[in-house]
């Protein structure tokens, strides 16, 4: 190679490496790409490096290959399609930025300036996210509060909530680790803002990480350097913030522990159960919480989560078997890698973190869902099989060298036009939305007309006509509603939600028997949801069966407290004193049972404070913040608006407290509906629903 080209081509492993390093400043700090600027750069990078020909393809690299061909074909039986095209495109992200790094290693140079460079992004995450543990931190205590663990999700360093926080730690950990150069200090930052998450899982596979460590790594320097420093961080923790670290370390003592366990038990029941629907395909990547949801999330007295309990019910309900199959030949075919290189210090360090990831991932799976993290695992598989010089670059003759870009960037392309194109929907919603509100119904109804036929479209479009119809009476807008709910529930026939949006027609439409045969359909699969029980109590009340329709509308209440501040309440008052005196009576002599937790007390707080039995409720809402602390509304009802501002506003509101307590928003079935839907649609369909509230 002449002295020009060999120029030429330390300049092109240079830029790259710098690239690298941006690319990682991006997904670690969230930064929005939503063109996809980084996979094209990535993929111009690769065209520029040429792959591996496949003659010198290892069995990770074709592993990898068939997990994002896989992650591509799920796109095509996805129960919901757009998060199963977004994983797609994340997990053909990184494996073109695999690729890249393949290639990026065998440079001594690039791979020392992509280490060494990495130190800003990941330094500048440290300082910045342990700097607001403090604000945080001064925050919750200022406001009267003992300590800082319930708090824990008021505290979202760079955007990410607690346990996804732990995990991205855990992977920077592992890669200052093998960077050792002047890593120190950054092993101690990371190694601490570990202690500072206070997770249970995070320290369990510290804890694991330490010992595999102390067990395979061999020089002698190496293997108690990262233990000394662990204890010393462990140890400063322990001195600064005694009560978080206790509390940590006992794993189940508080109500929330508890909760927590319990929840992830119930969780993986839930997921096993979906499992056994579609055990060979699977629901498609993205669509976790989609398969559990009629059996998990469609109580009211439990908060929503989009993560899977452990990574293995994950992949089983999302990639079915064939998928888990490919993860378990990608884990083999890792050992292996570790195995023939054992003999270098940074296989076995791979090897501890991927083990002590594993561990993590059996607490919470976030990793599929959480683009650094998932991108930081591509680099570490890169770097574990790095070569001592770069490949030959000349190989023209060989297809590799062209088709793997050229894939790549058809995909990318054709990415653009889907994002392109549900944009252009999303705008059209928006436009019709201002219309509205505007009163201009034809301009509202031509906008939203011009969206395409899928079924987040139908849905919003169900819901337009409804509110046209709900405002002039006009018997076109009810049979247009009619006819968009039901293609959405011949598209989606798993969505229950959109059949209680056809119950809600029927309803109002003054079809009583059709809305009751649907009503009594989702209450009695879903006993615990207030929006079905209110609605099958408003047409039991419209069919003058008041009895059982009073006793619907307190199960809703029971569940959903806020009930009482909307319209139907009002109403009752107004137009049915007798009905409404009854209610009140009925709900006055509700009493929390054995079985009731906290949350249940701050329930029938709520509910006592708004019969007037004033000492009753204060000695629930007590009980309830003292067990959960973290509840906001019992401390606005008790008095403490300087603890309810904090769970209201957050931990870094400026002048907290002399902010601006509003006015508490009156509980109407359309935001009711939109508390339990917006999160679910959002992650099936993308986009907002159509609500005015």
């Amino acid at each position: 190679m002449s002295k020009s080209d060999s120029g030429r081509t330390h300049w092109k492993y240079t830029s790259i490496a710098i690239l690298f390093i941006v690319v990682v400043a991006i997904l670690l700090f969230q930064a929005e790409d939503k063109l996809k600027i980084s996979l094209l750069l990535l993929t111009g990078s690769l065209a520029l490096l040429r792959p591996h020909s496949f003659r010198q393809w290892t069995m990770v690299d074709g592993c990898l290959c068939l997990i994002t061909a896989y992650d591509m074909a799920s796109c095509l039986h996805a129960a919901c399609t757009i998060p199963a095209i977004s994983y797609s495109l994340l997990s053909l992200f990184c494996l073109t930025a695999y690729f890249v790094l393949r290639r990026l290693f065998g440079s001594a140079h690039a791979t020392r300036l992509l280490q060494q460079g990495s130190y800003l992004p990941i330094g500048a995450a440290l300082l910045l996210a342990i700097s607001s543990f403090f604000i945080f931190r001064q925050s919750v205590l200022g406001v009267g509060f003992e300590d800082t663990y319930h708090f824990r999700f008021l505290f979202r360093p760079l955007g990410y909530i607690t346990n996804v926080w732990a995990e991205v730690l855990l992977l920077l950990l592992g890669w200052v680790c093998i960077v050792r150069r002047y890593s120190g200090l950054f092993v101690f930052l990371t190694v601490w803002a570990i202690f500072l998450s206070f997770s249970r899982g995070a320290y369990i596979a510290l804890g694991v990480y330490i010992i595999a460590w102390l067990l395979l790594v061999k020089p002698r320097l190496e293997k108690l350097r990262l233990p000394a420093i662990s204890l010393v961080a462990g140890l400063l923790t322990a001195v600064c913030f005694p009560t978080e670290m206790k509390t940590t370390l006992q794993m189940n003592r508080t109500v929330s522990q508890q909760q927590s366990t319990e929840g992830r038990i119930n969780a993986t029941q839930a997921a096993w159960e979906a499992f056994r629907e579609h055990p060979l395909s699977g629901y498609g990547n993205g669509n976790y919480t989609f398969a559990i949801d009629q059996t998990l999330n469609q109580d009211s007295t439990l908060s929503y989560t989009s993560y899977a309990p452990n990574i293995l019910v994950g992949l089983l309900v999302e990639k079915g078997i064939p998928g888990i199959l490919l993860y378990l030949l990608l884990a083999g075919a890792v050992c292996r890698v570790i195995w023939k290189r054992r003999q270098q210090p940074e296989s076995y360090m791979i090897g501890c973190l991927l083990l002590a990831l594993a561990t993590k991932e059996m607490a919470q799976a976030t990793l599929l869902s959480t683009p650094f993290s998932l991108f930081m695992v591509y680099v570490l598989l890169a770097f574990l099989q790095r070569e001592d010089a770069p490949a030959k670059e000349e190989y023209k003759s060989d297809i590799s060298a062209y088709l793997l870009p050229g894939l790549i960037a058809i995909c990318y392309v054709g990415s653009i036009f889907f994002i392109f194109r549900q944009d252009q929907d999303q705008s059209y919603q928006q436009q019709s939305l201002a219309a509205f509100e505007k009163g201009e119904l034809a301009e509202a109804i031509r906008l939203m007309e011009q969206t395409g036929e899928q079924t987040p479209n139908l849905i919003n479009r169900g819901l337009l006509y409804m509110q046209c119809y709900r405002q002039t009476k006009e018997p076109n807008y009810l049979a247009e509603a009619k006819k968009a709910i039901l293609q959405a529930i011949q598209r989606q026939p798993e969505d229950v939600q959109i059949r209680y949006l056809q119950a809600s027609l029927y309803r109002d439409s003054k079809q009583p028997e059709k809305a009751r045969q649907t009503a009594e359909e989702l209450a009695g699969s879903h006993p615990k949801n207030s929006l079905y029980l209110c609605l099958l109590s408003d047409v039991l009340y419209q069919q003058g069966e008041k009895e059982t329709a009073m006793q619907y509308l307190v199960d809703a209440i029971r569940y959903t407290p806020r009930l009482l501040t909307g319209e139907r309440i009002r109403n009752l008052k107004q137009n049915d004193p007798m009905f409404y005196n009854a209610l009140q009576k009925r709900l006055s002599t509700l009493a929390p049972t054995a079985k009731d937790g906290p949350a249940d007390y701050a329930r029938y707080g709520y509910i006592a404070r708004w019969c007037g039995n004033k000492s009753v409720s204060d000695k629930y809402l007590r009980i309830a913040v003292d067990a959960l602390p973290n509840l906001a509304t019992p401390w606005h009802l008790l008095g403490d608006d300087n603890k309810y501002r904090l769970l209201l506003y957050g931990a870094f509101q400026k002048d907290l407290s002399s902010a601006e307590l509003p006015e508490e928003k009156e509980m109407s079935d359309e935001f009711l509906f939109k508390m339990n839907y917006q999160a679910k649609f959002s992650n099936w369909y993308g986009g907002d629903l159509y609500i005015i509230e």
